[in-house]
């Protein structure tokens, strides 16, 4: 699943390719893509797109006279751009046409079709409403992620996915963040040091920064067609010697999800400093 990494890297490679370019069809090849009616997404034709940009995992398409197109890739979903003339595959659910004879698609592979798109008007957030505290914005300020974890009895390896909370951290970052804060991700929001939550206040942001370096190293002007995670110190890494102590990476299903953990460098009694 693209994550908060992932849709900057996508973000920074694609205006250079798209910006300034005039819609000149569009078409919904999956019944369940779109989420909204009105308006109609017939009007993005003959707009020029004017920018993109990302709110938590959201990636967000603006058009002149104040429209947008806001798209999340859930699971498996990720954007091509390329020339109009080759045929859309069977894996494509959302097709743009621009007028320098190129495409951005929405391609989902399988058998699921779980990404959605909403057409709305500048002022109208949409799904975004319900976001949380983006982290690499000035608001995610230490006092704010207290607030946040203040008095949850939760453990922070679920806190950090609920994008009610924080936006745009999935599983693989989740893992990846409290690594480098040193803490469990079963540890109980409610237990944390004030020099814990400091630490997972540096991690985070510190995290998601470095991530973006170097998935960037990796694409360069390129775009992904699935995420680049060969560089992470925890997640996928099942088995293998932590980077940082040797001892073998452990993995656990936790609420559902695959969650990657050093059990030396991520003790549940790790102490501080």
């Amino acid at each position: 699943m693209p994550e908060l990494p992932d849709l900057e890297v996508l973000k920074d490679n694609l205006t250079p390719r798209v910006i300034g370019r005039t819609a000149r069809g569009v078409e919904v090849r999956s019944p369940a893509f779109l989420k909204t009616v009105q308006p109609s997404i017939s009007e993005l034709v003959g707009r020029e797109v004017t920018g993109f940009s990302r709110r938590g995992k959201y990636f967000i398409t603006g058009f002149s006279e104040e429209l947008k197109l806001v798209l999340h890739l859930m699971r498996w979903g990720w954007i091509w751009h390329g020339s109009s003339s080759y045929a859309p595959t069977r894996a494509t659910i959302f097709r743009l046409s621009l007028d320098d004879g190129h495409d951005l698609r929405l391609i989902e592979p399988g058998p699921q079709r779980l990404a959605r798109g909403w057409v709305l008007r500048e002022d109208d957030p949409g799904p975004l409403a319900e976001l949380g505290l983006e982290p690499l914005s000035p608001e995610f300020t230490a006092e704010a992620l207290r607030e946040v974890l203040s008095g949850k009895r939760r453990q922070l390896k679920k806190i950090l996915v609920d994008q009610k909370l924080i936006a745009g951290i999935g599983n693989a970052y989740a893992d990846e963040c409290l690594f480098v804060a040193r803490l469990s991700p079963f540890r109980y929001a409610h237990t944390l040091t004030q020099e814990e939550v400091a630490r997972l206040h540096r991690a985070i942001p510190d995290t998601l920064t470095w991530a973006i370096s170097e998935i960037k190293k990796r694409l360069g002007e390129d775009l992904f067609e699935k995420e680049v995670r060969d560089f992470l110190w925890v997640h996928g890494r099942a088995g293998k010697p932590c980077r940082v102590c040797g001892t073998p990476i452990e993995e656990v299903l936790l609420g559902g999800q695959r969650t990657d953990y050093c059990p030396a460098c991520q003790a549940v009694n790790q102490p501080s400093g």
